[in-house]
């Protein structure tokens, strides 16, 4: 009569511990997830609290467009790095194939006066001295900034991350 009790105790262990012990794993991970260095799998900048930038293309065509935006902020007037980059930005979004359709590319100088509150928003997140221009930003269709690269980064790995992204999504 014992073993049989000590089998039925041992089967109700294991069957506790395979239902309790995962809830118990994944609630400290929620909250004491900062002292682990877990790997992540984007190639960009996440910005901790994502920034409203809709104002920056309202007034553009697509402003009413539920779309992806990849932005690319230069210095000024668009020299032959900019053109380059503008090109590799559009060669990303054909790349995309059917999914293509989603993103829209917009290019933007930096004499933008609306660029002011975009650098005002992300030097607070930063805390510190942040430079708008010469950066490609990933913006979701609700016009969130999300994301950011500088703007000598490899394409691909732009391509990867927006993949990602699109593929999760269920607007835009």
């Amino acid at each position: 009569m014992q073993a049989h009790s000590r089998r039925s105790n041992k089967k109700l262990i294991m069957l506790l511990a395979v239902f309790i012990l995962p809830i118990l794993t994944s609630t400290f991970l929620f909250y004491f997830h900062t002292h682990f260095n877990f790997k992540t799998t984007n190639h960009g900048v996440l910005v901790k609290q994502p920034v409203d930038v809709e104002y920056l293309y309202a007034a553009m065509q697509d402003g009413t467009e539920k779309k992806w935006r990849v932005l690319y902020v230069d210095k000024g007037i668009c020299d032959a790095a900019c053109e380059k980059t503008g090109y590799q930005l559009h060669q990303i979004q054909k790349a995309l194939g059917k999914e293509g359709g989603r993103v829209h590319v917009i290019l933007m100088g930096g004499q933008y006066t609306q660029l002011e509150k975009l650098q005002q928003a992300l030097v607070q997140q930063t805390q510190g001295a942040f430079l708008v221009t010469n950066k490609i930003y990933l913006v979701d269709p609700l016009g969130n900034l999300f994301m950011y690269y500088p703007s000598d980064t490899n394409p691909m790995n732009v391509l990867k991350d927006l993949k990602k992204v699109l593929e999760v999504s269920q607007i835009g």
